[in-house]
């Protein structure tokens, strides 16, 4: 199964020390699963999914395109769940850019 962030749905706010983001995470089938809520100044994001087997397969998903994260591959399914939702997060914040710079 593969996952996505919903461009329309990126949220940033400014604080005073960094730049959050909220975002949707959809399936493939463009059912919302879940959400991220990725606080800078955080290591971990917080993910929420929709059911438990959303999460189960976020967290495969995860395990399966990225074996190591921060150095280790032992590490609980929160941190593989966090690091996939930051790279689908920071691919669907380059569609947004480009998509504001050509209009």
């Amino acid at each position: 199964m593969a996952f996505s962030i919903d461009v329309s749905s990126i949220v940033f706010k400014q604080t005073r020390r960094d730049i959050n983001a909220t975002a949707v995470i959809l399936a493939d089938d463009s059912k919302r699963v879940g959400e991220i809520y990725d606080v800078a100044e955080r290591i971990v994001a917080d993910v929420n999914f929709t059911c438990v087997n959303a999460r189960a397969a976020f967290a495969a998903e995860a395990r399966r395109l990225h074996p190591v994260v921060l150095g280790r591959a032992d590490r609980g399914d929160d941190v593989f769940i966090s690091e996939y939702a930051r790279v689908l997060l920071a691919d669907a914040e380059k569609i947004l850019l480009s998509e504001l710079s050509s209009n």
